[in-house]
């Protein structure tokens, strides 16, 4: 949340990347028993509640309990399984399906990859890349926001955006002008087009919905020290707030109406331990 109301939201759940004999996997396609949905599917249909993107915080270890994770990929020429900070990152739902989509026993690799440390997104250096968009037509104010560098807020929703565009360039389908996507009231941009690629919603719209001019009520009644009505309460369990792209993360403890601009499905808190005596994200 920046200082002139801007804010970005997440409906974000936990996960850990564990080694499973020699594979190392995420359970993204975990189902409850009676429940022919996976965890993926019903985690981006909850964040139409909110209209917020849906995402993943991954807790990945350090390099040591990392060491025997096999990615081909580098970054900057550094190693995937080396990366620095990335014990505790995040990714967009969208990735994660697109990862099992192709290659369900090594969607847990793959997603990791395309993860960024959460530290990197909250306080990032230097100046963002351009994001160029395959879809032809934008606003003005969206080519801006995806070619020149940001700051705050619109800078955390450009690097989550970052992997799930990169994705949808490796996709073969059209992205010629297009209809726009369904209006998100208060959104920041609200002429988006409707473009889905081969995703499952189209990716433009859901990562940026998030992306608001002021806060929602709802976080405005947390800091303000009143409950969030119970459409909230009853949905979330719990809420983060970063009140300031350069201040650190005050988090809460977890109990649905307390915190702010990030939610935490109730099963958050309940992700298993690691069957490890380092726990991940350890010196990370």
């Amino acid at each position: 949340m920046d200082r002139d109301g801007t804010c970005y939201g997440l409906l974000v759940q936990a996960k850990i990347l564990k080694l499973h004999g020699k594979r190392w996997s995420i359970d993204f396609s975990y189902k409850t028993r009676g429940d022919d949905r996976t965890q993926l599917s019903k985690l981006i249909k909850a964040a139409d509640r909110f209209h917020v993107p849906a995402a993943y915080v991954l807790y990945c270890g350090d390099a040591q309990y990392r060491s025997t994770l096999a990615c081909d990929r580098t970054h900057d020429d550094v190693p995937c399984k080396e990366r620095d900070r990335v014990g505790v990152s995040t990714v967009s739902a969208l990735v994660a399906e697109n990862a099992v989509g192709l290659d369900a026993k090594n969607a847990g690799v793959s997603a990791f990859h395309d993860a960024v440390p959460v530290e990197d997104i909250a306080s990032p250096d230097g100046l963002d890349a351009p994001i160029v968009p395959l879809a032809r037509g934008l606003d003005q104010d969206l080519e801006r926001f995806l070619r020149q560098p940001q700051r705050g807020s619109r800078r955390v929703a450009k690097e989550l955006l970052r992997p799930v565009q990169r994705i949808r360039h490796g996709q073969f389908a059209g992205a010629a002008v297009m209809e726009r996507a369904a209006t998100v009231t208060g959104a920041l941009f609200e002429n988006v087009p409707n473009d889905y690629g081969h995703f499952s919603v189209p990716y433009l719209a859901h990562m940026l919905r998030g992306l608001r001019a002021e806060v929602p009520g709802y976080v405005r009644d947390v800091l303000e020290g009143r409950t969030p009505p119970t459409w909230v309460t009853d949905h979330v369990g719990g809420i983060v707030v970063i009140p300031d792209a350069d201040a650190p993360t005050t988090a809460s403890s977890a109990r649905a109406g307390d915190g702010g601009a990030g939610l935490l499905p109730p099963d958050f808190l309940e992700a298993p331990q690691p069957p490890h005596d380092r726990r991940p994200g350890q010196a990370a």
